[in-house]
């Protein structure tokens, strides 16, 4: 796939674009869902790295990643909208946050020789917190808790929209 500026790549009814951003089992893509009478929608897409895409125990993880965050309804949650499988590819579908990561809003203050203002930071780390206990709290159809703890909470992973 390309990554340079203005590249795309069409995923099914989607058209891929750049890089948002790259962990330890995926990378995130800025994303359009292109659908007919000019309906679109920007998304991001949440792509699984191609080694883990041939290991049944990662694509396993990523499966399972999208059944239970597609139980979680809450605003300080990113929605999965949708899973996309191709030959030796798996992408989540999710919900795009306009905004900045908490990590780079930090550093952009730091870099001034400031901190950020606690009435800044506390509706941030409080919206987390909601968003956290709704994941602890989601059901499965039949009513059972999910038992869902978010294994990778860090400031790259808290979006602030705007």
């Amino acid at each position: 796939m390309e990554d340079g500026p203005g590249s795309q790549r069409a995923i099914g009814r989607y058209l891929l674009f750049a890089e948002l951003a790259s962990g330890g089992m995926a990378s995130v893509h800025l994303a359009r869902l292109v659908g007919p009478v000019g309906f679109s929608r920007t998304v991001a897409i949440k792509r699984l790295h191609p080694q883990l895409a041939r290991d049944p125990d990662g694509v396993s993880a990523f499966l399972d990643e999208a059944r239970l965050t597609a139980r979680v309804h809450h605003p300080n949650v990113v929605q999965t909208l949708d899973v996309v499988e191709m030959p030796g590819e798996l992408f989540l579908v999710m919900e795009y946050v306009r905004g900045e990561t908490l990590s780079r809003l930090l550093r952009a203050v730091a870099e001034r020789g400031e901190r950020p203002p606690a009435r800044i930071v506390l509706p941030i780390v409080t919206g987390a917190l909601y968003g956290l206990h709704a994941a602890h709290e989601a059901k499965n159809e039949r009513g059972e808790p999910l038992g869902i703890v978010h294994r990778d909470v860090s400031p790259q992973n808290l979006i602030v929209g705007v």
